[in-house]
């Protein structure tokens, strides 16, 4: 790479990628077996386990930012990062070790203990914490791209996979050897700490934009009051809104690799290393992503989505598949000299699907909201991007949970079959939900504005 090739990018460009890559391998180290931890070694529903994963995990995650972006332009990146990675750090640590020192707390030894206030202690400081990282990186990258924003973007999303892929490779090893607590403990608490050096001793405040502009309108930075303001700007806004509700329907579908997945997966192979089948979700991005979007880059974003949504609900349909060919989905068979589950096969080709999906539609949901915003709201709209996927967290966790409760846990405790079919179509649903509201939207709305 010749020495124009490396003034591209500066110094901080490359430390926010590391910090980025630090944050999402400890993420995903848990992510994974999050449900599992709860419901298995905590004692929680999966009812509970899943709202507690995906109402209030990914709900912060992916609502907090429209707030917690402000405050990080506010009070600076580098500060806003610091404390952000401690909130991280004690998270982990204090899901992982919940064990060991809230009974002595408690003062509950000899009677079954309910692990409730420490795991929303840990999930909320986790939850904003990662709140706060997404805008700061994200600021960072676009600060210091300049004219190649699309190539540092796509440098950035490659990144956020070889987190996810280290990981879950790290958490494996890991989990396997020491048990599941010991994933916060030794793998995510670990990684986070490495961030948080990384913020304190490398990672340098970007105060400029290269090119002046973000998003084709000057910089300035919003307040904490016209943040919230924007929420009723957008809202009002009936078209986009519709759009939003139509995508969160998509989020539904993906959010359950998350929650509805690892309980199916464990219920038809208890010792499932999940980590290592929803590892085929980065996988696939970091092996395809160039091609998948060679491929759909001539499509109408609307177009590219729909499809998106399209493949995920086929994945998730062909889950029936071994519920009707086979009168045991428990039976092994070997794929790659590995024994594993006959539904554990259909269940990598929904993995696989999803992340076809997310590689189709998401870039292209990004794209569409960016040219839709009215002149000189761009900025505005861009930043409730994001939040598709805490309405499809908030109301899709709990679901995926209720599901597996209700036509799996509760039938085999009565001493009856579990009804996976309806799982899976009702899964599929909302998939279908989702296609017929883009392809209104596309008729109806967008069409209507086009002329």
């Amino acid at each position: 790479m010749d020495s124009k090739e490396k003034a591209r990018f500066p110094k901080t460009f490359w430390t926010a990628n590391t910090i980025e890559l630090f944050e999402r391998a400890a993420y995903y180290s848990m992510a994974s077996f999050m449900v599992i931890y709860l419901k298995e070694v905590l004692g929680m529903s999966p009812t509970f386990a899943t709202f507690l994963n995906g109402s209030l995990l990914w709900g912060l995650i992916y609502f907090m930012p429209i707030v917690s972006g402000t405050l990080a332009d506010k009070y600076g990146f580098k500060r806003s990062l610091s404390l952000s990675f401690l909130m991280l750090f004690f998270g982990y640590l204090i899901m992982g070790n919940v064990q060991k020192f809230w009974p002595a707390l408690a003062g509950d030894r000899g009677s079954a203990i309910n692990y409730t206030v420490p795991v929303v202690v840990a999930i909320v400081l986790i939850g904003l914490g990662g709140s706060i990282v997404k805008p700061c990186i994200a600021g960072t990258i676009q600060k210091t791209s300049g004219l190649y924003a699309t190539l540092g973007f796509g440098i950035f999303y490659m990144v956020i996979n070889i987190g996810s892929i280290t990981g879950r490779g790290v958490s494996y090893f890991i989990r396997t050897n020491l048990g599941i607590p010991a994933i916060f403990t030794y793998a995510s608490t670990v990684f986070i700490f490495i961030g948080l050096l990384v913020v304190l001793f490398i990672y340098r405040e970007p105060e400029y934009v290269s090119d002046g502009l973000k998003d084709g309108q000057q910089v300035k930075k919003k307040t904490l009051k016209e943040a919230i303001l924007g929420i009723f700007i957008v809202l009002g806004n009936l078209k986009f809104v519709f759009f939003l509700v139509v995508i969160a329907l998509f989020w539904f579908l993906y959010v359950q690799l998350y929650n509805l997945i690892p309980l199916f997966l464990r219920h038809i192979d208890p010792n499932a290393p999940v980590e290592l089948y929803t590892l085929a979700n980065p996988l696939m991005i970091v092996c395809f992503q160039l091609l998948i979007t060679r491929l759909v880059k001539r499509w109408t974003p609307v177009k590219s989505i729909l499809l998106g949504v399209g493949v995920t609900t086929v994945g998730m349909l062909l889950n029936i598949l071994p519920v009707l060919l086979y009168s045991d989905i428990s039976h092994r068979v070997s794929l790659a000299g590995l024994a594993i589950p006959i539904a554990g096969i259909f269940l990598l080709i929904s993995i696989a699907s999803m992340a076809v999906g997310e590689m189709m539609a998401s870039p292209r949901i990004y794209e569409y909201i960016g040219r839709i915003a009215p002149k000189g709201e761009e900025g505005l709209y861009l930043g409730y991007a994001n939040l598709p996927v805490a309405i499809g967290s908030i109301l899709g966790g709990p679901l995926g949970g209720a599901l597996y409760q209700k036509h799996i846990a509760s039938p085999l405790q009565a001493g009856q079959s579990p009804n996976y079919i309806i799982i899976w179509a009702t899964i599929a649903f909302l998939g279908v939900c989702s296609m017929a509201g883009l392809a209104i939207y596309d008729r109806l709305l967008a069409r209507d504005k086009s002329r």
